[in-house]
């Protein structure tokens, strides 16, 4: 589609807010939800600078799915990297991997996620309460990693609030859909005298999903391959959870430990199938004081430790190669008190990685990376419609090597060895702008300098990677990747129409990507796979983009609602100093939905359409379009302080055979096809 199209649709989208300033008045409808992900201060989506989602409540619940990508990817400006139902992470704005960052309540998941796109987060969205997007760079709060974006996952399994002397919770059971998918879920709390205690548990299993036609398509699918049937692709998970935190005048205090135990099938047609087995023990630590002290109005810190493994199996028994992280992240968060219109925070944060792989696929040698980091974010009231928003942050970073097989191939630009320690340092920095030029409106303007520190990955990889059916080489020379992003955004909160329109910009200098080698520059004897061998390089880069959500307030009066809502993103990146795109890039996609609701009854009807994406780097090819339908209805009866909820989800309606750019297995895993899933949930 040429750039005139996509300019007219952003312009139809800006045309749709303004012109409902003339539209017949409604019963005005606030859609402001706060955003704790964005600083200590909670803010909504309205008053911050940086484009931001939200899922909660209803909505959270109707998307949740067994994995975070998944559950994400009708978010606008989110994809997936889809390696099958077992695995799937964010892709915000064209950019994954290690330039976004994963939270968990604020911190990092502590797994192996970032490293490999066949590698699952190690955390439940079926948990949480709640899931907070920051799109567009986040690094000042969470790190150079966060140059993509943030995603942060709550739950309460460390509870935030005073128990009420009552026991709350849910209990949801569910089954069906392409993957005969079988789940409970539990979440359940309660206490009193001070003291809050909270448990999560979830078991689900799902069988080899339903897709229409054959899943391989690649130059190498073997012919007479099943029809229907997207082989090796059942999971089987178990995720328990439990927290308590004590509350007093001045704040409050807990921890939680978790369990987290899932085995996915890999879809990659192999023989025989393999299969990944996940395990991580998590403790965590929070804490908060809500009174003033010194020159601060407060304070809150969190500290989590992780163990993680996963073996990668071939046949469900042989353990080819086994991950290892150990790991520790914390944080502590300063608001000080206000100095007339500015207010703000101060923070430290610090994080021990220590990373492992034995087996047959082993990418990169052993590496310890600890990372520490100061920062401060403020915000400046400018009389009563203007907002300016600031800050900076300071970081380090080292990366130790473990032992270095002498055995690796020689190759220009890689240099390891044992025991050898490299340092990194950054300085990011941003400014933001707020604007109410009226009533129920705002213009947001966000430009951002970040500099990302280089991964282990990136540096020292030397092996055959099977997630990214690749040899991956590190350039050990590579320095940080510099980029300067610009966001604006036009929004509107009460009226007939309410959404934000928005466009942005980054562009990067050095920016690192895996670039094809020819095709003997690795030994047969290193690479007895002949696959296709890349290197990690730099070069500059543009990223440029749009997206869209508007909801229309068609009917709304005596508890019943009807709206209208319709979402778009679009991404463009390219390698500007060769002139090539990048891989993996999202196309452009549109969608609608209507949804109805009387407070008994709820109902959606919904279409999302993915262009075909023809621009493509070496190594890709073009990935067809698609149209996804997707229904749903729930019936709530409520007694006393019981509800019960029963719930019916209808998900590729059309059974359209769905293939995702941004995934390395297109060729290989279609989307799921049509599936029909019900459920029952009961709240008290």
């Amino acid at each position: 589609m040429s750039t005139f199209r996509h300019v007219s649709l952003f312009i139809l989208c800006l045309a749709a807010i303004t012109r409902a300033q003339t539209a017949p008045p409604v019963e005005i409808n606030r859609l402001d939800k706060f955003v704790v992900s964005a600083g200590p201060d909670a803010k909504t989506s309205f008053d911050l600078a940086q484009g931001t989602s939200v899922l909660a409540g209803e909505e959270l619940r109707r998307l949740a799915q067994a994995t975070l990508g998944e559950t994400l990817s009708s978010t606008p400006g989110v994809n997936s990297t889809y390696y099958g139902p077992g695995a799937s992470r964010p892709v915000i704005r064209g950019l994954g991997g290690d330039r976004v960052r994963v939270l968990d309540n604020g911190v990092g998941a502590l797994d192996a996620s970032s490293v490999s796109p066949d590698h699952n987060t190690a955390l439940e969205p079926m948990f949480a309460t709640r899931i907070e997007v920051l799109r567009g760079p986040s690094t000042l709060l969470y790190g150079s990693s966060a140059v993509g974006g943030a995603v942060n996952v709550i739950d309460n399994t460390i509870p935030d609030t005073a128990p009420d002397g009552q026991a709350h919770g849910s209990l949801e059971l569910r089954g069906g859909g392409a993957a005969s998918e079988r789940a409970a879920v539990l979440s359940a709390g309660g206490g009193d005298h001070g003291l809050g205690f909270h448990l999560n548990t979830l078991k689900q299993k799902t069988s080899d999903v339903r897709i229409p036609g054959v899943a391989r398509i690649d130059a190498d699918a073997p012919p007479g391959q099943p029809r229907g049937t997207l082989p090796g692709s059942a999971t089987d998970t178990f995720s328990l959870a439990g927290g308590a935190s004590a509350f007093w005048d001045a704040g409050h205090a807990g921890a939680s430990v978790s369990h987290y135990q899932t085995n996915y099938g890999v879809p990659t047609g192999d023989m025989p199938p393999t299969s990944i087995d996940m395990k991580q023990t998590r403790l965590d630590l929070a804490g908060e004081i809500t009174k003033p002290f010194g020159v601060f109005r407060g304070a809150k810190a969190r500290l989590s430790f992780g163990e993680y493994e996963h073996s990668e199996l071939s046949g469900g028994t042989t353990v080819n190669t086994t991950f290892k992280n150990r790991a520790w992240e914390g944080r502590l968060e300063l608001p000080h008190a206000a100095l007339g219109n500015l207010n703000g925070t101060l923070g430290v944060q610090g994080a021990r990685s220590d990373f492992s792989a034995v087996g047959e696929e082993v990418v990169t040698p052993p590496s310890v990376t600890q990372s520490g980091a100061i920062f401060a974010v403020e915000d400046f009231k400018v009389g009563g419609k203007v907002t300016l928003e600031f800050g900076a942050r300071l970081e380090g970073q080292s990366i130790t090597l473990g032992k270095v097989d002498p055995a690796l191939p020689r190759i220009a630009g890689y240099a390891a060895r044992s025991a050898q320690k490299k340092t990194f340092g950054g300085v990011s920095g941003s400014a933001g702008l707020v604007f109410r030029p009226a009533k129920d409106w705002s213009i947001g303007a966000a430009l951002a300098y970040t500099e990302r520190l280089p991964t282990a990955q990136e540096l020292f990889s030397n092996g055959p990677h099977g997630g990214t059916g690749a040899y991956e080489v590190g350039t050990s020379g590579l320095g940080n990747e510099r980029s300067v992003g610009l966001d604006v955004s036009v929004r509107r909160r009460a009226g007939f129409v309410t959404g934000s329109v928005g466009v942005f910009v980054n562009r990067y200098s050095d920016y690192i990507f895996e670039q094809e080698l020819p095709p003997h520059a690795i030994p047969t004897t290193n690479n007895p796979g002949r696959l296709t061998p890349f290197q990690f390089v730099a070069r500059d880069a543009q990223f440029r983009g749009a997206e869209a959500e508007l909801v229309f307030h068609l009917f709304e009066a005596g508890g019943r609602r009807l709206h209208l809502e319709l979402m778009s993103d679009y991404v463009r990146a390219e390698n500007t100093s060769d002139r090539e795109p990048l891989p993996r890039i999202p196309p452009l996609r549109y969608g609608a939905r209507l949804s109805f609701e009387d407070g008994r009854w709820t109902a959606g009807l919904e279409g999302r359409h993915v262009q075909s994406q023809a621009r493509f780097t070496a190594g890709e090819s073009t990935t067809p379009g698609y149209t996804l339908v997707n229904a749903d209805v729930g019936w709530l009866v409520a007694a006393g302080r019981v509800r019960y909820e029963l719930f019916l989800h209808g998900r590729n309606l059309g059974n359209a055979t769905a293939r995702e750019h941004s995934s390395f297995l297109k060729e290989l895993a279609p989307l799921p096809g049509r599936g029909v899933s019900a459920g029952v949930r009961v709240t008290f």
